[in-house]
């Protein structure tokens, strides 16, 4: 099994190497590529650094243009798609040779870039199934490809998106988005607190800064200080020295009975969820379906235009989140919400009927069960 992602964020990778673990535990031999390192260079810095950007200083125009892209979705490609598809492949012009010296029997994608580069050369050369795990609760146009044999969809709903723009039934899988395989085996939340070192008689509150931008993570810590409840805040910074040094700064004006705990990169996600009340984050796909498997009910604050706008609105229709807007008004309505244990229930309640914990599993069986040629499965 080869699996393709690009790191544009961190979702597409993270779904990647979830899929790389659950092949691997059925016995299956898989290698995990970030297609942007086998692109060029002016190539992969617009497409990591230039569309960060661009939705950090012109969401707006982000919003239109991905709107107007976005019309009439099909797997069927027009002069332009073709044109915008054959450029791409040719800026990412090794990962052709990558395929030919891995030779693997089906190909995943966890980011629509590497189906656009595989597309046209696909129809030259062998037969090579193709499987898409679509890594937010809607499907923009860019996801249709031609030559997808297995989209793999996080709900009913994407589901009937698909099948409106045309995909057969047969091809389409509610399986969930593919997350860590721990998210299926998590701790109750004393066990996660007592390995964590965290108090049990305080609410915590996880943040996940990553994404946030400098001056919304100095409004919601600034907020949180001001709160005067009993509160543990653990800050997940990532790889980001520069929001890890700037969450120290600013917490360090917290007092009793707020207390902060500021953390930089770390794979014990699971964890952290298990122990946590309540998580204030970015409504990326991974991230959110990670919190749904752990219960985990969400604080929504500065989604990104297009696709964080939709598993927004989704996460909110389904109860499993309340939205911050303006930021401004995120201490009242934590406060409020902590207040209400009632509601806290319902809402982790309302994660569990969207959870798919074991995602990950369910692709990698259906991959190599539908997908690949019988007895080469191990």
């Amino acid at each position: 099994m080869l699996i393709l992602s690009a790191s544009v964020g961190g979702g597409h990778v993270a779904a990647g190497k979830a899929l790389h673990t659950a092949f691997c535990a059925q016995g299956a031999q898989a290698e995990h590529i970030d297609l942007l390192e086998y692109s060029s260079m002016p190539f992969r810095r617009l497409y990591r650094q230039a569309y960060l950007d661009l939705i950090r200083t012109m969401p707006d125009l982000v919003e239109w243009l991905g709107r107007r892209l976005g019309r009439n979705p099909s797997e069927y490609k027009g002069v332009q798609e073709r044109l915008r598809a054959r450029v791409t492949r040719l800026l990412s012009y090794e990962v052709p040779g990558l395929i030919d010296r891995y030779r693997p029997d089906a190909l995943v994608h966890t980011h629509f870039l590497g189906a656009e580069i595989v597309s046209g050369r696909i129809r030259r050369r062998r037969l090579l199934p193709q499987a898409e795990v679509i890594t937010d609760f809607s499907a923009h146009a860019f996801w249709l490809q031609p030559g997808i044999a297995r989209y793999f969809v996080a709900s009913d709903d994407v589901r009937a998106q698909l099948l409106a723009a045309g995909v057969d039934d047969h091809r389409i899988r509610v399986t969930g988005i593919p997350i860590d395989p721990r998210f299926a085996t998590l701790p109750d939340k004393a066990a996660a607190r007592t390995t964590l070192g965290l108090a049990h008689d305080s609410d915590v509150l996880l943040l996940l800064a990553n994404g946030l931008g400098g001056d919304t993570l100095r409004e919601v810590i600034e907020q949180l200080v001001a709160l005067r409840s009993p509160l543990q805040v653990v800050v997940v910074c990532g790889r980001s020295q520069e929001l890890y040094d700037r969450s120290k700064e600013l917490a360090s004006a917290a007092i009793a009975p707020v207390s902060f705990r500021i953390l930089d990169f770390t794979d014990d996600m699971p964890t952290l969820m298990a122990a946590a009340d309540v998580a204030i984050t970015k409504p990326g796909g991974l991230t959110s379906s990670e919190a749904l498997a752990a219960g985990l009910p969400m604080v929504i604050a500065s989604p990104y235009p297009l696709q964080e706008e939709v598993n927004a609105n989704v996460l909110l229709e389904q109860g499993a989140a309340v939205r911050v807007q303006p930021i401004t008004t995120l201490g009242h309505k934590l406060k409020r919400l902590l207040a209400a244990p009632d509601r806290l229930a319902e809402m982790r309640a309302n994660c569990a009927g969207l959870a798919h914990p074991t995602s990950a599993a369910t692709v990698a069986e259906c991959v190599l069960s539908e997908l690949v040629p019988r007895g080469r499965e191990r």
